[in-house]
């Protein structure tokens, strides 16, 4: 019997996805309005080139965009169906730290390489530096998205004998 150990939520659109989108599109209609305001009534055109901190705003801001799109598209991929399950040992376990923690293992011939500072929140990393079940030898149930050379992990289920 398999016991789910750790499972990604999906999340759903917040408030702060609109808000991104509106200061965006605000900052784009005002920036004649802006850079008047900037230059003529605050008299800060000899700190910086408003262009130029026009610029750094709205590129925030359209990378801030670009993560929400790269979210939805991730969540189109799993509400689709493309998770894949593999079942298995783990073996070849490798835990390795520096500026972040990596752990390295396989399940059968699915290899899965995270650390918990460049794998989106979205799935799992180990972030609580648990070794209760990513172990050498544990049995487990991954379902994860392919992803490039990336399988991500979105649900761990462990292997729980029936004791009577």
């Amino acid at each position: 019997m398999f016991e789910i150990y750790y499972q990604s939520k999906i999340p759903t659109i917040g408030w702060d996805f609109y808000i991104t989108i509106a200061i965006t599109l605000s900052l784009v209609f005002s920036f004649f309005f802006l850079k008047r305001l900037y230059e003529d009534k605050l008299k800060l055109s000899n700190i910086m080139d408003f262009r130029l901190l026009f610029s750094l705003v709205f590129l925030y801001f359209l990378t801030e965009i670009y993560s929400y799109y790269e979210l939805f598209e991730t969540i189109e991929r799993i509400e689709s169906g493309e998770l894949v399950s593999v079942e298995g040992i783990i073996k070849e376990l490798d835990i390795s730290s520096s500026s972040s923690r990596s752990e390295r293992f396989k399940v059968g011939k699915v290899s899965f390489d995270y650390n918990d500072f460049g794998t989106s929140g979205l799935f799992f990393a180990n972030r609580a530096h648990d070794s209760k079940v990513i172990k050498e030898g544990n049995r487990v149930k991954i379902s994860y998205l392919p992803k490039e050379d990336d399988n991500l992990i979105f649900e761990i289920k462990v292997f729980k004998p029936n004791v009577k």
